[in-house]
């Protein structure tokens, strides 16, 4: 018993974006930064950091009261100069200056715990000096202002250079969107796109065996065309001389049954050399300006033969640019369809023209039994007939391909529509 493989989650677009994908992670990854240095800056106003550099703000403290002494005006310019209030205790009392070089309050100054770091160091003046105490009151505000532009520029820093980082990734990447463009190209059976190889990393390798592929794809399928063109020119000659030969024997059921599989045989390798008529034309257009009211006139006044064509066209006249035998064949093939699998007691077939931004819509609505929605996109491939669907041996399934390879010649699109009750609708969107 076969194990048939799970399928693929679908997903959203922007979910299935690689681009988007990085870009998120840049943006987490910013932010991620971002946050670490703030708490690292603000990191630095703790217990920490303050341990760390407590032995040096000490031996500095030592050294500015060595020269401080016990002179109140140099105590001032250093207080002034440094920004940090200075209080200097002796047997006579205090006497303190705040960061701006001010008198100040040495009992306020001490209390003032959330905005000063206290360093204490006592020295010995001389060898019959006393000892005195200075306290030096470092302000955290001044190291708050020197901080942030710091950090900002720190971040912004990082900023530029995940950016940068980013940016690059894009031009990595940059082959795959010509990747991408080349699948769905090929997807819409355009075989003979390319895409840039640029490097020679993994992806230069993927896009250099991608066009290996669209290439080798290509070749076989010109060789397929070929030969079925060269078949079907080569059993003409045959198919004529076997016609003749028919002629001399005598008429009966046998000579009928004959000549009829004689028909079959020469309407097949019509529309075989059709087929290939219609992909040279596709490689070669001759676009012109096309009267679309007038052209599709003219193609159903060939048709008589019942339930009958109804055309429907705009008061105005619909141009546009293409091949007009191909345009022709188009219509032809399409509404020769729509009668073909029409039932006994269908409404005529109505072709529509009408009128788009950017083009025209052509529609052509039968009354037959219809074809399943599952099983509308396989009529387009050759050789492939729904009949059980509508109730028909006619034809040899190439009709629907002819037409679609003339739609994509023309850039447009072709769609199988139900209709209710019953019927089916043909939507082209032809370009202007």
């Amino acid at each position: 018993m076969s194990r048939q493989a799970p399928r693929d989650k679908p997903e959203t677009e922007a979910g299935s974006s690689l681009l988007m994908r990085l870009a998120t992670s840049s943006a987490l990854l910013a932010l991620a930064v971002v946050m670490i240095a703030i708490i690292f800056f603000h990191a630095m106003r703790g217990e920490i950091f303050e341990s760390a550099f407590q032995s040096p703000l000490r031996d500095w403290s030592a050294t500015i009261a060595g020269h401080i002494g016990s002179d109140p005006g140099k105590a001032q310019a250093v207080a002034r100069t440094h920004k940090v209030g200075i209080i200097i205790s002796t047997a006579d009392g205090n006497y303190a200056f705040g960061p701006d070089g001010e008198p100040a309050d040495a009992d306020q100054l001490l209390e003032d715990t959330s905005r000063f770091r206290r360093i204490d160091v006592h020295v010995q003046h001389g060898e019959h000096g006393g000892q005195l105490q200075y306290s030096f009151m470092l302000d955290k505000e001044q190291f708050d202002d020197n901080r942030n532009p710091l950090l900002f520029s720190l971040v912004v820093l990082l900023l530029v250079t995940i950016g940068l980082a980013y940016a690059r990734q894009l031009h990595l990447l940059r082959p795959l969107k010509w990747l991408r463009s080349g699948v769905e190209a090929v997807s819409e059976g355009d075989f003979s796109t390319r895409v840039p190889v640029v490097r020679n990393d993994e992806i230069g390798k993927v896009a250099r065996s991608f066009n290996q592929m669209t290439a080798r794809v290509r070749e076989m399928m010109d060789d397929r065309e070929r030969l079925l063109a060269d078949v079907s020119h080569e059993l003409r000659s045959p198919l004529a001389r076997i016609k003749v030969a028919l002629e001399l024997l005598p008429e009966g059921d046998k000579r009928d049954s004959i000549s009829q599989d004689i028909r079959g045989m020469e309407s097949l390798t019509t529309a075989l050399l059709e087929r290939e008529q219609v992909r040279s034309q596709s490689s070669h257009t001759n676009p012109q300006r096309i009267n679309l009211v007038t052209l599709a006139a003219e193609v159903i006044d060939g048709f008589s033969a019942p339930p009958g064509v109804q055309l429907n066209v705009p008061p105005q006249n619909l141009s546009i640019t293409g091949d007009a035998a191909l345009i022709r064949i188009l219509i032809q093939n399409l509404v020769d369809n729509a009668i073909k699998f029409s039932l006994d007691d269908s409404l005529p077939v109505e072709v529509s023209l009408l009128g788009t931004d950017d083009g025209v819509q052509i529609i052509v609505d039968d009354d037959g039994e219809g074809i399943p929605a599952d099983l509308a996109d396989k009529i387009f491939e050759p050789f492939v007939k729904l009949n059980p669907a509508r109730g028909h041996r006619a034809g040899y399934g190439l009709g629907l391909n002819l037409c679609q390879r003339i739609v994509q010649a023309q850039g447009g699109s072709i769609e199988i529509q139900q209709r209710e009750p019953r019927g089916t609708r043909v939507l082209l969107n032809l370009k202007k």
